[in-house]
């Protein structure tokens, strides 16, 4: 039997869709960052719980038989075996709507169910990225102690990989990006109906989409050339709400969808520290020390895809970027 406890019957309301203690690897007494705010893109310091983060962002919606049908369409466009994780996933959604419904419809008025109920909505898909959170803390500290080692243990590659892939869907910025850039092509009902159902059911498939991504990059490990950039600089790496881009060179502010090969995947892990899964050769496998020109390239490719935050470890570190927040969600925004 399932213990109930007074923790699991708590509701989390306010979701992060950045993860909180990632945010603290800028943070100068291990509980405050210095970010930019969404009113004049001044900046503020204060905890990274405050940071990145929505009331609800990641709650549970009821589906439809026509819900179901979409996320179904969707994910028989995956391999096989991926299909039917997806499903597998679902399927457990699925059901506690099932006994949710059985509860409703018996008229029994339960506080313990009623409870019961309500953190599953609010933190079923936050419980799911608190999992992949916990199974790299390894990685990522090692990763920041310049340790590429680390990932040459198989499950921990797998594992980073998962959590990599859903730090790219998990945030508002791809889900405005994807959802904006959908409705905006939708000319026929078909399409329209489509954007529809992706917004709707946007809370699983974008968990579904970073399924997909993280399996993908974990196939394709020993063809990327897997780096850490590290940063003697005086210029430190800044992070944002959409922590993870892609900065491969040919890629500009047109609005356009890159090609296969053209996928250079940055990652900042501290302000010394960055992460890339690379498709081109820019940077060999390895560890690279960049330059100030890299720095400052990578700083402004990562505030350009913000949506409001970008993050640092000082006012200063911040300056120089806030005239490019969000310059790639708005021109999508008003294509």
């Amino acid at each position: 039997m399932v213990e109930i406890t007074k923790k699991s019957l708590e509701a989390t309301k306010n979701n992060h869709h950045v993860w909180a203690n990632y945010m603290k690897r800028w943070s100068p007494d291990n509980k405050q960052v210095f970010y930019t705010t969404k009113k004049n893109k001044k900046t503020a310091f204060d905890s990274v719980k405050n940071v990145a983060v929505e009331r609800d962002f990641y709650r549970v919606q009821y589906l439809t038989p026509e819900h179901i049908d979409a996320i179904k369409n969707f994910s028989k466009k995956s391999p096989k075996e991926l299909h039917e994780q997806h499903m597998s996933y679902l399927s457990d959604f699925i059901l506690m709507q099932q006994l949710e419904a059985m509860y409703r419809k018996s008229k029994v008025k339960d506080d313990t169910a009623d409870k019961m109920l309500e953190a599953w909505k609010s933190n079923g898909i936050e419980r799911l990225h608190s999992s992949h959170e916990k199974e790299v803390q390894i990685v990522l500290a090692g990763l920041a102690d310049h340790d590429l080692s680390v990932l040459d243990d198989s499950q921990n590659m797998c594992y980073f990989m998962q959590f990599f892939a859903q730090q790219i869907t998990r945030t508002k910025t791809f889900r405005d990006t994807v959802l904006t850039g959908v409705s905006n092509k939708a000319t026929t009902d078909e399409e329209k109906h489509l954007a529809k159902m992706m917004k709707e059911c946007w809370w699983f498939i974008s968990y579904m989409f970073g399924m997909s991504m993280g399996r993908s990059m974990f196939l394709d490990r020993h063809d990327d050339n897997h780096c850490l950039l590290i940063n003697d600089t005086d210029i430190p790496f800044i992070t944002s709400d959409q922590p993870i881009v892609n900065v491969h060179q040919a890629l500009t502010d047109e609005i356009k969808p890159p090609l296969d090969h053209e996928c250079d995947v940055y990652y900042p892990i501290s302000p010394s520290v960055a992460f890339m899964v690379n498709k081109s050769n820019r940077f060999p496998r390895g560890k690279v020390r960049v330059s100030v020109d890299v720095v400052e390239e990578m700083n402004i490719k990562i505030a350009k895809r913000a949506n409001v935050h970008i993050i640092g470890n000082s006012e200063e570190s911040l300056k120089p970027y806030k005239k490019y927040i969000g310059i790639n969600l708005n021109a999508i925004k008003t294509d």
